[in-house]
């Protein structure tokens, strides 16, 4: 038999002939050189409530800088305990259902909703109220961050920044900014590396801390990124880097990542022609991303609510895969996660429809929506195969000639179903039409709870030229994905 390695390419290409790979809640992770295959796909962590709120989308959630957690539902703006417990400290005036920003000093937390007015919670106590500026300085913000005692946000449906003063949430009439380098429109910020990331429409800029007197900020010489910003939510920081779906001069849909001074698509053929499929049908200026880092993987999670797809990129492996909520439907739609932010000692992230926080939990293979635990289908499509073992036992170019496919067994760790003595299935189906259509799954066992021996496979699967095999499942138990066995016989034809 030939190993069928997983290595890469989660995701299908602009043509299924180039690749098919495609690959849904299951996300790859690299292995020890001594490792038995050089990639793992493990599943996605499930979804586990762990607080309420109103029916309405969770639209941002904070940890401030004493670990104290927040959140915003709807219009409440809540105080998150260490026992999950909601404490309403207000409203926000608008009845906007876009994520919001929440950055602070120290001693006093800063909201913006994206209209005019803005929020703040004072650290101590928890009294919210909204924040009056007698200079007029402040006219409304998408976007917050801090940087050396100083709160900064983008000034809206400008080319400007604003500044406060210095560990204060006050304003100064001559405290802003303008980007230099092209005259277009600010769509939002982001501090990385004590550095100030000004994303354009098209084009961007880097500025510091110089210590002016007055104003205190500067562009830094030679630092700026010829790429914009089509979608000002999509923007996420993490570790030493920012992450952003861009535009420029000369197109949009591409994922970039800046580091440093550089800036890097990190996006792929494939993940950018999804994209733009979705821009053909609705938009993808409302996607929204936020990162999260579990188990050493920093993932930036990036949706689109119009095109109702979820691609995540994981920095550590710098891979994609793509996650998805099944629906009562049995359909899959985009992942239930709207916003995320550690709180309590864990990854959490707010439902973008029904005011659930959850819980990341990869010791969790279900999602609990609306309180009703659901499947999550994890689905990975096996790439084109380039050949299989002759009778000398070396590798044979398949070079167009079909197969005789004699068996299908599946590298996946088995013996972890359900608790309650089901038994798991998986689902193996497969394409003759080189990834176009697939035919019907059939169904294989992956062994009840403590058959950890159990090797799934299928027999006597006919004769096909370039075949694509699929495997799929859906049980309530820990199964990572090594990849697969192929047994064969190539034929003259």
């Amino acid at each position: 038999m030939s190993r069928l390695l997983l290595l890469g390419g989660s995701y299908s290409a602009r043509s299924v002939i180039a690749n098919a790979q495609r690959c849904v809640n299951l996300y790859p992770e690299l292995n020890p050189k001594d490792a038995p295959v050089p990639v793992t796909y493990y599943q996605r962590p499930g979804l586990r409530p762990l607080a309420n709120g109103p029916h309405a989308p969770v639209r941002g959630l904070y940890r401030a800088s004493n670990g104290n957690g927040y959140c915003v539902i709807g219009q409440n703006v809540y105080s998150i305990s260490i026992t999950w417990v909601l404490t309403l400290l207000g409203q926000l005036s608008s009845p906007a259902v876009t994520p919001v920003s929440f950055i602070d000093n120290g001693t006093t937390i800063w909201l913006a909703d994206g209209s005019e007015l803005s929020y703040s919670i004072v650290m101590a106590t928890n009294v919210f109220a909204v924040v009056t500026d007698s200079t007029g300085t402040f006219q409304g913000a998408t976007k917050l961050d801090y940087l050396d005692g100083f709160l900064l946000w983008n000034i809206l449906n400008t080319n400007g920044f604003g500044s406060t003063l210095n560990n204060e949430l006050t304003f100064d009439g001559l405290y802003y900014g303008t980007k230099q380098s092209y005259p277009d429109d600010i769509v939002s910020i982001a501090v990385c590396r004590r550095e100030l990331f000004l994303l354009g429409a098209l084009k961007s800029e880097i500025w510091y801390d110089a210590g002016n007197s007055g104003f205190p900020f500067a562009e830094l010489p030679g630092a700026s990124i010829e790429h914009g910003c089509c979608a000002a939510y999509s923007v996420a920081q993490a570790d030493l880097a920012v992450f952003w779906l861009g535009q420029d001069l000369q197109g949009q849909g591409v994922v970039f990542q800046g580091s440093g001074y550089r800036c890097s698509r990190i996006s792929t053929h494939a993940i950018e022609y999804a994209i733009q499929q979705m821009g053909r049908k609705g938009t993808i200026s409302d996607a929204i991303g936020y990162t999260y880092q579990q188990d050493g993987h920093v993932f930036y999670v990036l949706s689109f609510p119009t095109g109702g797809q979820t691609w995540v990129y994981d920095s550590s492996c710098e891979m994609w895969h793509q996650r998805a909520w099944t629906d009562a439907n049995g359909e899959l739609a985009r992942d239930r996660t709207n916003c995320g932010a550690f709180i309590n000692g864990l990854n959490v992230a707010g439902d973008w429809e029904n005011g659930t926080i959850y819980a990341l939990d990869t010791d969790v293979w279900q999602d609990t929506v609306g309180g009703v635990a659901g499947p999550i289908s994890f689905i990975r499509t096996f790439p084109h195969i380039q050949g299989l073992p002759g009778l000398n036992g070396q590798l044979m170019p398949l070079d167009g000639k079909r197969v005789r496919f004699l068996q299908f067994v599946a590298d996946i760790e088995s013996g972890h179903g359900p608790a309650d003595g089901s038994i798991p299935s998986l689902s193996l189906r497969w394409s003759d039409d080189r990834g176009q259509t697939f035919g019907n799954a059939v169904l294989q066992t992956n062994g009840t709870p403590g058959q950890y021996s159990t090797q799934p496979s299928w027999r006597g699967l006919g004769e096909a030229r370039d075949r694509i095999f699929e495997l799929s499942y859906s049980f309530n138990g820990k199964a990572a994905l090594n990849g697969a066995w192929v047994e064969g016989t190539v034929l003259n034809t």
